[in-house]
Formats: C-alpha cells, sequence, structure tokens
C-alpha cells in the first residue's frame, strides 16, 4: 500500500477518490436501487465536490457565471410554485426537487470538468464491472430476455421498466468516448469494455439508445480526425458483420422487442402491430406530442406551470376507468407545455451555451468527444424526458468548457499523468 501511495499526492488520491463516488452516484441512479444507497452515493459525491478548494466561492458566483442555466432553473421554480396543484396526489415529472439539487451537482462537477478524461473512465469501469456480472446473470441464470437495470439489492417487483431505457441511454452517451478511447490506444481493456457496452445498449432493446449509439459512430466518422474515423469505421464494419451473421434485421429486432414486453408485462397484448407504430402518428408518443402542442397554443408565453403535463392529461379506456397520467417523452414537447416560449427559448440559450464553449477548441480531441456527446444528448431528450434526471446535468457539466485554455494542457490529455487511474 506504501508503493501504491507514494504514485500519487494527496491531491490525485482525493481527485480519484471523487470521481469514484460521482461514477457510483450515476450508476445508482440510473438502476433500480434503494434510495437510501442513492442517497449515500449522492451525499459522498456532493460532499466530496464542496471539499475541493473554491467550491463555495464557485457557488457564490452563480448568478455571474452560471447565468443562462440560472434562469431556466429560476422559470422552472417560479413556474412550478404559481401553477401547484396541490390536489394533484401522483408523483410530478418532472420534479422540481431533482431539478435544483441536480442544478447545484452540476455547478460543482463542473469545476473539475478539466479531469474530463478522469471522471469519464470511472463512469465507464463501472459499468463495465456492473455489465460484466448482469448481463450473464441475465441471461444464463434468469434467462431473461431484456437487461433489466435491477442493482440486485432491491425487490424485483420494484423494478421500473423505463430505466432500462435510461440504463441504455447512459450507455450510449458514453459510447463516444470508448470509441476514442479505442483510437488512442488498443488494449484488452478498451476492446472489452467496446464489446460489453455494445452488448448491454443491444440487450436493453431501447431503440432510442441504439439510434444514439450509431448516430456516435457516424458524427465519429465527420471528425476528420483520421484514427477516430478508421476506428469508427471497423467498430462499424464489426457491427454490420455481426448483425449480417445473427440475421438480425429491424423487423427481427422489433419481433425481439415485443418478447420482452411480453415478459415484463405478463401479457399477449403486445403483438407486432403495436410494437411498429411506437414511432408512428398512431402511437401514444406521437399523441402526447399532439396535446403537448394543443396546450401549448392555450397559453404560449408562459405555459401551463411547470410538471403539469401529468396532471393536466389523465388517460382512460372506453369504459371511463382511469388508466395512468402519462409524461410526454420529450423534454422539448414537456417544456414547451408547460413553461411555453419563455422555458424553451431559456433552455435552448442554455444548451447552445455548451456548443458555443467547445467551439473554441473543437479542434482538440476531447471537445470533440464532448461535441458528439453534447449531439447524442439532444437526441436522447427527444425520445425521452431526462431534465430532472442526474444524467443530463452529468453531461451538460463535463461538455461546458468553462475553464482557462492553460488548463487544458497535455498534463490534462487522455493518458496524462493526472489522469490515469491504473
Amino acid at each position: 500500500m506504501t508503493v501504491f501511495f507514494n504514485t500519487f499526492s494527496r491531491k490525485d488520491i482525493f481527485l480519484n477518490l471523487t470521481s469514484l463516488f460521482v461514477a457510483l452516484t450515476i450508476l445508482s441512479m440510473t438502476l433500480t436501487t434503494p434510495f437510501e444507497i442513492r442517497s449515500i452515493f449522492f451525499g459522498l459525491s456532493l460532499l466530496s465536490l464542496l471539499m475541493l478548494k473554491g467550491s463555495l466561492n464557485l457557488l457564490k458566483k452563480i448568478s455571474t457565471k452560471y447565468l443562462s442555466y440560472l434562469i431556466f432553473i429560476s422559470i422552472c421554480f417560479l413556474s412550478f410554485i404559481i401553477f401547484n396543484d396541490a390536489s394533484f396526489s401522483l408523483k410530478n415529472y418532472p420534479q422540481i426537487e431533482n431539478l435544483v439539487i441536480f442544478f447545484i451537482f452540476f455547478i460543482l462537477l463542473n469545476q473539475i470538468q478539466h479531469h474530463y478524461w478522469l471522471i469519464s473512465k470511472y463512469c465507464i469501469y463501472t459499468l463495465v464491472l456492473f455489465l460484466s456480472f448482469s448481463i450473464p446473470l441475465h441471461f444464463f441464470f434468469l434467462e431473461s430476455s431484456m437487461l433489466s437495470a435491477t442493482a440486485f439489492i432491491s425487490n424485483f417487483g420494484d423494478e421500473s421498466y423505463s430505466n432500462k431505457n435510461i440504463l441504455g441511454l447512459y450507455l450510449a452517451l458514453l459510447f463516444p468516448i470508448l470509441i476514442f478511447q479505442l483510437s488512442k490506444k488498443i488494449n484488452f481493456i478498451n476492446l472489452y469494455s467496446l464489446f460489453i457496452f455494445a452488448t448491454g445498449i443491444f440487450y436493453t432493446f431501447s431503440r432510442s439508445a441504439l439510434i444514439i449509439a450509431f448516430v456516435s459512430l457516424f458524427l465519429c466518422l465527420l471528425s476528420f480526425e483520421r484514427k477516430l474515423v478508421v476506428t469508427a469505421l471497423i467498430i462499424s464494419s464489426t457491427i454490420a458483420f455481426t448483425l449480417w451473421i445473427f440475421e438480425i434485421t429491424p423487423q427481427k429486432y422489433n419481433e425481439m422487442k415485443i418478447k420482452t414486453n411480453i415478459e415484463y408485462f405478463n401479457s399477449e397484448s403486445f403483438d407486432e402491430k403495436n410494437s411498429y407504430k411506437s414511432f408512428s402518428p398512431e402511437g401514444a408518443r406521437f399523441g402526447y406530442l399532439r396535446r403537448s402542442y394543443e396546450g401549448f397554443l392555450q397559453k404560449p408565453i408562459f405555459g401551463n406551470g411547470f410538471a403539469s403535463f401529468r396532471r393536466n392529461n389523465p388517460i382512460y379506456d372506453d369504459k371511463g376507468t382511469y388508466i395512468r397520467s402519462p409524461v410526454t417523452h420529450n423534454d422539448f414537447a414537456q417544456i414547451i407545455y408547460e413553461l411555453g416560449l419563455i422555458g424553451l427559448i431559456s433552455f435552448c440559450f442554455m444548451i447552445f451555451f455548451n456548443f458555443k464553449s467547445l467551439m473554441s477548441t473543437i479542434r482538440k480531441s476531447e471537445s470533440k468527444v464532448k461535441f458528439v456527446q453534447l449531439v447524442v444528448l439532444i437526441l436522447a431528450i427527444n425520445s425521452i424526458n431526462l431534465i430532472d434526471h442526474i444524467i443530463f446535468w452529468f453531461i451538460i457539466a463535463l461538455t461546458l468548457n468553462n475553464f482557462s485554455k492553460s488548463k487544458l494542457s497535455e498534463s490534462d490529455n487522455v493518458y496524462g499523468k493526472n489522469n490515469s487511474i491504473y
């Protein structure tokens, strides 16, 4: 142990522990994990981030350094207070308390985002360890037709079907980093990590995650960085060959997805027709988009109030029996319905600020990977609600280049000394 710690300074050890806590926090909040465990990991992350030098001063400068983000959060909070309906007993989505807490997490995390590779590696390797255990257990022991998002420390009856989609999206959002790591260094760890991620994305049967992973590959092909382009081509060819060998067509993929729905809901009502119309004008999601647009037309400026979509759009069957209160499955649609043009403009400006911060260093490999991640995040929130989830604010924090150019030096390179976790 003495030899090990002699290779690290106290700052290195603390930074590694902080990155580990952040990775475990995000993983625990992605999976179906008991609230107590989530709270412990999140508390450790906040505490370690707050202990960093300058954290308290950073919080004092929220109004100047993070004005565009603060405006959006303030609009959400004021809208929630003004339009709040205490008679609505269902759990509201998005949740204002999550939004405020994760906003603080975003600010604290952004102060160490120049250690992008270190934090990303911890997130990747915690997922690799989890998937190396979870995938074989699901496939061989549980004989499950899909990869659930259970942490195996809670009752399977508490498993949320939507969580496996969030897990798939989390894997897809980290996928560009794996492509880049493999382009820099071909070794067993990078190859295995890419393999287990690709398997996990497929096995969740999340069409959104699958599309985002392919978009990441396509954007890497457009990076004009020779090694990254060659790596993306090889990965794309390998995936295409694998799909050809196992005869995986879009139709067969849909049939496999239907099987997962039947298994999870223990119902034969999920037929091929229902699966194909999910993203068609006949599907439920298109109906949610139509409702959000109609609600926007009624109150176009300030919207109907934060977290009001579920309250105002209950679904009943033909007999008038209440079924559920849905969300839009699209953050842009949710925002335009609940916050109107004011909220949508502030949200888009917040995203624009992230893109703008990357453009000054876009020729650097790190900024290219961040750019790809930010693009696929925007695509992701068109198929799922994430603005009150930690994944959204985690990606926003890491893709916001909020540091001086001097900090982006060779020492912070992917293979730099300060970022090594080996």
